[in-house]
């Protein structure tokens, strides 16, 4: 059977013109669930810092820019308003460079992306499917689980997290995943990265066989202090992306890339609660996030 031929069984579960997938599965009850969780009241930031010029980001794509259109030498100079002052500035940035969220329209197979939507709805505009801004909001309980420990499963690049592994890791947080969790997964990459010892040519993930347990444990999204959260390159050179094509497109689960796990994996908590809101980008694939852990 080809890819044309092969309807996903999660295409239609939410209807069949559904653009949000997975996310159908949030609600009050993952919300409160994730709450139950605060003990401390401590927010923990999981994003990586923007700065110009600077930071890990997949090929192909710029860095950011950073430009100040107002500042104190305009004052200084005598080319603006006397006695009061401010300042101002832009951003140019890719939403898929640093700590971001896939769109389900961010991929596609045989010219379908997420519940069979035609790919001729993402044109030179944007998105008319699917978009980053059909997001909204995430609130919910998240799971961390941390592969990169010394001798663990990712403690070096290049490995592929097998399902085996991950299910060990999850069931060792003592955590029963349930219907609108996120599923958080450090790697190890993005420290290696600051260290000097990694680069975007390289990096641990999850194995494509991870997907369909992720979706019958429910989850909404996985995130990954990775490129891709997925292994990279793909172990199969005529297979680009095969778990963003199997969340993404197949079972409408997002993804959240270059997540920074580092100062969430050094408190040892394996719950939170954990607050998500991209951009409401019109059109767009995909946004930056600052992700907030609440403990």
């Amino acid at each position: 059977m080809t890819h044309a031929e092969h309807r996903p069984a999660a295409w239609g579960r939410w209807g069949a013109d559904d653009e949000r997938g997975a996310l159908n599965r949030l609600g009050p009850q993952a919300a409160l669930r994730g709450i139950a969780t605060v003990r401390e009241g401590r927010s923990i930031p999981l994003a990586v810092p923007l700065r110009a010029g600077k930071g890990p980001i997949a090929g192909r794509r710029q860095p950011l820019q950073h430009f100040m259109v107002r500042d104190g030498g305009d004052y200084a100079a005598g080319l603006t308003e006397k006695g009061f002052g401010f300042a101002d500035d832009c951003v140019v940035l890719s939403t898929h460079g640093n700590t971001h969220l896939d769109a389900l329209a961010h991929v596609w197979q045989d010219h379908r992306m997420w519940n069979g939507h035609s790919a001729d709805h993402v044109t030179s505009h944007g998105a008319r499917r699917c978009a980053i801004d059909r997001v909204g909001p995430i609130v919910t309980r998240g799971i961390l689980v941390d592969l990169a420990a010394p001798g663990g499963p990712s403690d070096h690049d290049g490995h592929a997290i097998s399902l085996a592994e991950l299910v060990a890791a999850v069931g060792a947080t003592g955590c029963t995943p349930a219907a609108g969790d996120v599923l958080l997964v450090r790697t190890g990459w993005l420290a290696r990265w600051r260290r000097g010892e990694a680069t975007e040519a390289l990096w641990a993930g999850l194995a494509p066989e991870c997907a369909e347990w992720i979706d019958e444990q429910g989850f909404v999204l996985v995130g990954a202090d990775n490129i891709a959260v997925e292994q990279g390159p793909s172990a199969d050179p005529a297979d680009t992306a095969p778990l963003h094509v199997e969340l993404i497109r197949n079972r409408g689960i997002h993804l959240m890339e270059l997540v920074d796990l580092e100062a969430l994996a050094a408190t040892g908590r394996a719950e939170f609660l954990l607050m998500i809101a991209p951009l409401p980008l019109v059109g767009g694939v995909g946004s930056p996030v600052n992700p907030v852990a609440v403990l």
